[in-house]
């Protein structure tokens, strides 16, 4: 049978819809970021960091369990569907006997309204203000909102402001969220400025690793018992991104704004870590879990 004209073109429109939508799928959601240039992960050079400065090494590590919300997979892992995903906010305490330095302070409670259906811990985020003025040092995987919010959301920043350390890519960057500071509280900041490595006490490390912001770097902590730490903030939004080499999908590193390609280098270099390495993944709830059953963590932060 003959088809009309109009029958035709609506046939080649579907068609074509079709394929766009396939194609769109193909890049948005489903194909992996190919490795850029090589990324180092050079861990003889960051226990020589660590260990170089005369001091103590910490002791242990505690961790707070701020909020938890609901994502798409599809936007966690490339190609891995439309089912949901939870995810966990994080902040960390590397302690020493006598003193104790963040990693990350997570957000407040208003700032967390805007988590898809997001659960906050107030109490936790309490102790989270808390730590922060009892802390020596605050240093950032990187300077998204999620990860800076408690520094923004301090009711006094006079008290945290001399142990609060951003890098000058962490300032300078367009995703730190200035609105949510209090006017001339950045300006009070002495930018942190750094080639290679950069030592911030005995045991805790920094390595610029740009790609997901301009401002994220890794943080290495090693302590006294020779544990390893690399906290790699939002590089990967789950373990799952490292050991199956897969990144989030385009449509998510279009809307962030991410470098993919240096992205997935960094997660090849992640993958190439010796297992006894405990990668610490800003947001996945799984892998928090088995490291507390293991105690690679201590749950909740103390008073030191």
């Amino acid at each position: 049978m003959k088809l009309k004209r109009w029958q035709r073109v609506t046939l080649w429109v579907l068609g074509t819809v079709l394929v766009v939508l396939l194609v769109a799928k193909h890049f948005l959601l489903d194909n992996p970021a190919a490795p850029g240039p090589e990324y180092v992960i050079d861990l003889a050079a960051l226990h020589r960091a660590a260990t170089a400065a005369p001091g103590a090494l910490p002791d242990h590590v505690e961790v707070e369990k701020v909020a938890e919300f609901v994502v798409p997979r599809t936007l966690v892992v490339a190609g891995d569907g439309l089912g949901t995903h939870k995810m966990v906010l994080l902040a960390h305490r590397v302690v020493w006997p006598d003193h104790s330095l963040l990693v990350d302070t997570a957000m407040s409670e208003a700032a967390c309204k805007s988590l898809p259906s997001g659960k906050f811990d107030a109490a936790a985020f309490e102790r989270v203000e808390k730590a922060m003025v009892q802390a020596k040092d605050i240093v950032f995987s990187h300077e998204h909102p999620d990860h800076v919010g408690g520094v923004s959301a301090a009711p006094d920043f006079g008290a945290i402001a001399t142990q609060t350390h951003m890098t000058r890519e962490q300032l300078m960057s367009s995703k730190l969220e200035r609105k949510a500071f209090a006017p001339d509280t950045l300006e009070r900041l002495q930018p942190l400025d750094y080639q290679g490595l950069y030592t911030v006490t005995p045991g805790v490390v920094l390595q610029k690793a740009p790609g997901h912001s301009p401002g994220s770097q890794l943080i290495y902590v090693e302590l006294a018992n020779g544990a390893r730490y690399v906290f790699v903030g939002d590089i990967a939004w789950t373990k799952d991104n490292i050991t199956l080499g897969r990144g989030r999908p385009g449509i998510a590193t279009l809307i962030m704004s991410e470098d993919r390609g240096a992205v997935a280098a960094q997660l090849k270099a992640l993958a190439g870590l010796p297992k006894d390495v405990h990668v610490v993944v800003a947001h996945d709830p799984v892998t928090l879990e088995s490291d507390l059953k293991a105690g690679v963590y201590r749950l909740g932060f103390g008073g030191t």
